[in-house]
C-alpha cells in the first residue's frame, strides 16, 4: 500500500485486548448461518482480516461486544462480493438483493430471505439492543443510504458509463464504502449515545465527511488491482485518469495528497470541538459520550483502515484472481 506511517501519527495505533479470542471463533457465526459452507470460502475469508479490523475500530470493545462488530465486518464484505458479478451490473437484480436485505430495518424476514439477509437481520438485532429509538432510526438511514448505493453502481455499469468526475463517483462511493454504519456501531459496542443534536453542527458532519472520503481513497488504492482484474472502471485511481488525464502514478500521488489534506483538516477541526459543546450546551455526560464517539468512532475508523488496508490478504493478486473467477462466483450464490 503506497501511504507512509508518518500521515498517521497523531492517531494512535489501537486494538481491541480481545482481539486474539475474537479471530480464533470469527467464522462460527458465517458458517453458522450459512454464508460460508466449504473450507475454501473459510480460508478466503480468514486472510481478510475481518476480525482484525473490527479490534482496531472498536478498541475498546470485548466479548460479545466486539463479536458483534467483527460479524458486521465479516457480513459486509460476504455481501459486497456479492456484487462482483453479473448482479453488479444489473441494476434490477441489484435492487432485488438490496431490498431483499433492507426488509430486515422494516420488521421481521420471511423464512424464503436469502441466508444474506437473515445476516444482516441478526446484525441488526443485536445492534439496537440498548439503544434508544432515535438513535435507531439515525443508523437505519444509514444503512438505507448504504443499500441504495449498490443499485446506483448497478446503474452506471449497465448503462456501461463509469463516472467521469470524481464529484460524481465521491457523491456514490461515501455511501457504499459503508463508513457511517462502521461509525453507528461504535456507540452500541461503547455503550453509548452521542447527543443527538451535535449532528446537526457542521464540524462534525465535516469530520465524519473525512473519515468516509479517506476510508474511500485508502480503499481505492488497496483495491486498484483487484477491481482491474475483474473489469471495474469506477475506481477514483481511474477515474482522476479520464477526468484530467493524469497517469496512474500521478492519481495515486494526488490521492495521497488528499488524504493528507483530509487529515490535516480534521485535527484542526478537532480543536473547534470544545466550543461546538458550549454551542449545543452539552451537560458534562453529553460532552463525555462526544468525547467518547470523537475517540473511540471517528479516529479508530481513520486509523483502523489505514492499518487493516496495509495487512489484509483481501487486495492480494492471487485474492483478487480467486474472487474474479466464475468458480467463485457460483460460491457466492450460495448465500443468496
Amino acid at each position: 500500500m503506497s501511504l507512509d506511517i508518518d500521515f498517521f501519527a497523531l492517531l494512535p495505533d489501537r486494538l481491541s485486548p480481545d482481539a486474539a479470542r475474537a479471530e480464533a471463533v470469527h467464522l462460527d457465526w458465517p458458517r453458522k448461518l450459512g454464508l460460508i459452507t466449504t473450507e475454501a470460502a473459510a480460508e478466503r475469508h480468514h486472510r481478510g482480516g475481518y476480525a482484525d479490523l473490527a479490534a482496531r475500530f472498536y478498541p475498546s470493545a470485548v466479548g460479545g461486544d466486539l463479536d458483534l462488530g467483527v460479524d458486521l465486518m465479516s457480513w459486509f464484505f460476504l455481501f459486497d462480493d456479492l456484487f462482483d458479478g453479473p448482479r453488479g451490473d444489473d441494476p434490477k437484480e441489484a435492487g432485488k438483493l438490496t431490498d431483499a436485505v433492507a426488509a430486515a430495518l422494516d420488521g421481521p424476514l420471511p423464512g424464503t430471505a436469502p441466508p444474506i439477509a437473515h445476516g444482516f437481520a441478526d446484525v441488526w438485532r443485536r445492534t439496537r439492543q440498548g439503544m434508544t429509538p432515535a438513535w435507531c432510526a439515525r443508523s437505519a438511514r444509514h444503512w438505507r443510504n448504504y443499500f441504495a448505493g449498490y443499485v446506483d453502481e448497478a446503474f452506471s455499469r449497465h448503462r456501461n458509463a463509469p463516472y467521469q468526475s470524481a464529484g460524481h463517483y465521491l457523491a456514490m462511493r461515501r455511501h457504499t464504502i459503508g463508513v457511517q454504519p462502521t461509525v453507528d456501531l461504535a456507540e452500541r459496542t461503547g455503550r453509548f449515545e452521542t447527543p443527538h443534536r451535535v449532528f446537526d453542527s457542521a464540524v462534525l458532519s465535516a469530520m465524519l465527511q473525512i473519515a468516509v472520503d479517506i476510508n474511500l481513497l485508502l480503499n481505492d488504492i488497496a483495491s486498484l488491482e483487484k477491481e482491474e482484474a475483474r473489469g471495474e472502471q469506477n475506481n477514483m485511481v481511474m477515474i482522476l485518469m479520464r477526468e484530467h488525464g493524469w497517469t496512474r502514478s500521478r492519481s495515486m500521488a494526488h490521492m495521497r495528497d488528499q488524504v493528507r489534506a483530509c487529515l490535516d483538516q480534521f485535527f484542526l477541526l478537532e480543536t473547534v470541538l470544545p466550543k461546538v459543546y458550549d454551542t449545543f450546551g452539552l451537560t458534562s455526560g453529553e460532552r463525555e459520550a462526544a468525547e467518547r464517539y470523537r475517540l473511540d468512532a471517528v479516529r479508530t475508523v481513520i486509523r483502523g483502515s489505514y492499518d487493516w488496508h496495509r495487512s489484509s490478504g483481501r487486495y492480494a493478486t492471487d485474492y483478487a484472481l480467486a474472487a474474479s473467477h466464475q468458480g467463485y462466483l457460483e460460491e457466492l450464490g450460495s448465500v443468496l
